[in-house]
């Protein structure tokens, strides 16, 4: 389910289903990232996270903050469609649009999470995790050696495109 981290009606909802999911037992876990031409390592990051959790909530980067990381040219993909193609995939459970860093730490807030998910990108740097104080752990999952990022798939891409044009 695509929720809005500025919607109470929406939040309300998520906090009482979390609730009644933790009264059985179940984990909750938190990430984020821009998630632009969703390929086979996006797959691997969700799915290793949900091994360790019952509940999946992912923070899909807005366009302007896409942007602000990746430069102009980015995001390939809006993120009303990215988000909604991040809460389609199984491991998924809930997912929302993050219109800034303050947004990932709300929903940290609202949700209480057990574990925080974050990149190598953030391995050593976990004291700057927003929302950390709200969770019970962070937990880094590791990039697989073969990691292929949507920015290498657009060099690649690009390679070939102008080889065409020669």
């Amino acid at each position: 389910m695509v929720f809005d981290v500025n919607d109470p009606t929406a939040t309300e909802v998520i906090q009482t289903y979390l609730k009644c999911a933790r009264e059985t037992g179940q984990t909750i876990g938190l990430t984020s990232g821009a998630f632009d031409l969703i390929h086979f390592h996006h797959f691997l990051y969700f799915i290793r996270c949900r091994r360790e959790c019952d509940i999946l909530i992912v923070g899909v980067d807005s366009d302007e903050l896409v942007r602000e990381y990746k430069g102009d040219g980015r995001p390939i993909v809006y993120d009303s469609r990215r988000v909604v193609m991040v809460d389609a995939l199984k491991p998924v459970t809930f997912a929302f649009i993050m219109n800034s860093l303050a947004d990932f730490g709300a929903v940290a807030k609202i949700t209480a999470p057990d574990v925080i998910f974050k990149s190598d990108a953030f391995l050593g740097q976990e004291d700057k995790i927003f929302g950390k104080e709200y969770a019970k752990r962070v937990k880094i999952i590791r990039d697989v050696i073969d990691h292929t990022s949507t920015t290498q798939i657009l060099q690649e891409a690009t390679k070939i495109t102008a080889g065409k044009k020669s």
